[in-house]
């Protein structure tokens, strides 16, 4: 390492941060799973900073009531966590119905000594901005009253809120707000069910409180992620789930299925099979995009696919079309071309490597794209095996980006009731993988396609933060399954003209968007790793420099 560079390293990072650096470097060590034992001993707060909270005087200095649904020992263990705050203007909201802001706190939930001074410094810090509701992350106590189960929760998701109640039991609102839309209802209770009325309440505020795309962090809806709050065991497990039945269609709209392809004509065969025999939306068209086969059978293969769609009388098939682009392989040219010949509403943009596993996969993704705030869906696609290949797109994950949940097993992912609660539901996300991805055609044209010099890499993750950048959602539709052979066309990164390529791609990305990857993901938690297995603890010792940054310094 560089004199300069291990001077700026000890600047930024301090001996310890640095010193780890080298040392995996040098040991070529990978990354380890840290415990959320570990994570907790590494946030743990002392009685000394507690007692120098409680002295601390800020400019503003909000009254705030409490509204707290508990009874028997659920209220005995919320109040002796009230005593505790190191910050001490609240009271009950019956004694102060015009306090500036409300805590609301539900059953079985128990508040850390910091909670109110950590709302009161965020509203320091951000006056003058619009804080109409704030929320924060939580941990589980079990019966021996261990710690563990963490919801690191991703910043506002109205999608996810919609379905679920992810923002949890204990939240701060503007008294104004909250009565705007109406209190809480009576009634609430604990076992299941028991977040139903909180879930209302918080979609009544999510309806009344605009948060736009990209401005996750800016709107009135605001996350601290710091564990502030715990819940007893059994509650978990029992969220609230308002799962509406898909709306009812007045039309199907076409949609336009791109698939590029070269060779392997039983992958591409396998492929639109499933759409033909599996998939139940039918008003498709196929564009394939053929792009220098040298395989004979694949020819044979194109005449007796063309052959059966225009011998189809049942419209279950829809047309199939053969386009020949005869150029260097790139994605994302390739893609633009083909759009030119699209005449569907909708644009699905397909791996030939894939197969259709849930016959209404496309109206569930087709259904999201009703919406005029939503750009372009995602689909969860899974390995052969049935372990997760893609379930959205964590920006800065890995380096640039990285598929979440990749690897996991369904059903049986071991991470935890939170991450499974996010991946089971759509949710919006960063980006999402072109090798399933569905968006109005009029969108694609507007947004400017994908970046035709992103040849192979990155071209669906610059695609969708543009999209961002145009206040449109990107979401991740669990609904809508696939299996994906992942690149088997393509082949491995292995050979130096392809590395050099894939280096003038990060190069290209980072000149556009080393910003979003400097403030990170919004829907991926602060405190997970970007580094190990995705969903868990970041490693504090080893994580002090964000991965992107070795495509700064790729002579580290």
């Amino acid at each position: 390492m560089k004199i300069r560079k291990l001077k700026k390293y000890l600047k930024d990072y301090g001996f310890y941060g640095t010193a780890t650096a080298i040392h995996d470097r040098i040991f070529r060590k990978a990354p380890e799973a840290v415990s959320f034992e570990k994570w907790q001993d590494w946030n743990r707060i002392s009685s000394r900073s507690y007692m120098k909270m409680a002295r601390e005087e800020l400019p503003y200095e909000p009254l705030i009531a409490v509204s707290a649904r508990a009874m028997g020992e659920d209220r005995a263990a919320f109040i002796q966590s009230l005593t505790v705050q190191t910050y001490r203007k609240f009271k009950p909201l019956k004694e102060c119905p015009d306090a500036d802001y409300i805590l609301f706190s539900g059953p079985g939930c128990t508040l850390t000594p910091d909670m109110l001074t950590q709302c009161v410094r965020y509203l320091n810090s951000h006056q003058g901005e619009t804080v109409d509701l704030i929320y924060f992350d939580s941990d589980v106590i079990d019966e021996a009253g261990h710690k563990g189960n963490p919801a690191f929760r991703p910043e506002f998701d109205p999608d996810l809120l919609e379905r679920v109640n992810y923002i949890g039991n204990v939240f701060l609102v503007r008294t104004s707000i909250a009565r705007k839309v109406g209190l809480p209802e009576a009634g609430f209770s604990r076992g299941p069910g028991r977040a139903d009325v909180y879930h209302a309440f918080l979609k009544r505020l999510s309806d009344n409180l605009c948060v736009k795309p990209g401005a996750e962090r800016t709107g009135p809806v605001r996350h601290i992620p710091r564990i502030l709050y715990h819940e007893v065991w059994e509650n978990i497990g029992k969220l609230s789930r308002d799962r509406k039945p898909k709306r009812e269609k007045t039309e199907d709209e076409k949609i336009s299925i791109i698939i590029p392809n070269k060779d392997h004509p039983e992958d591409l065969e396998r492929c639109i099979r499933s759409l033909w025999e599996v998939n139940s939306y039918r008003n498709i068209e196929i564009l394939l995009v053929e792009n220098n086969s040298s395989d004979p059978e694949i020819f044979s293969l194109y005449r007796k696919l063309e052959a059966e769609s225009a011998g189809d009388n049942s419209g279950k098939k829809g047309a199939l079309r053969l386009l020949h682009y005869e150029g260097p392989f790139n994605y994302s040219r390739i893609n633009n071309y083909a759009a030119g010949f699209a005449s569907g509403k909708y644009l699905l943009f397909l791996n030939n490597d894939t197969v259709v596993l849930k016959p209404s996969s496309l109206w569930h993704m087709a259904d999201l794209l009703e919406r005029e705030d939503v750009g372009a869906v995602g689909a969860l696609l899974m390995y052969p095996d049935h372990t997760v290949q893609h379930g959205g797109v964590i920006l800065g994950y890995g380096g640039i980006a990285g598929h979440a949940f990749q690897g996991e097993a369904l059903g049986n992912m071991g991470l935890g009731d939170y991450p499974e609660l996010l991946f089971e539901n759509t949710r919006n996300v960063s980006a999402v993988t072109a090798a399933c991805m569905m968006v109005r055609a009029e969108v694609f044209r507007e947004a400017g396609m994908f970046d035709e010099t992103l040849v192979v890499t990155f071209n669906d993750v610059d695609f969708c933060l543009r999209l961002r950048e145009r206040q449109l959602r990107i979401l991740m539709c669990p609904d809508a399954e696939l299996i994906h052979y992942e690149s088997i066309t393509r082949g491995a990164e292995n050979t130096s003209q392809k590395v050099a390529r894939f280096h003038g791609e990060i190069a290209h990305f980072m000149a556009r968007w080393q910003k979003r990857l400097e403030e990170g993901d919004p829907f991926y938690n602060e405190n997970l790793t970007l580094t190990g297995r995705n969903f868990t603890c970041k490693d504090q010792n080893r994580e002090v420099r964000p991965p992107y940054l070795r495509y700064v310094d790729m002579d580290l």
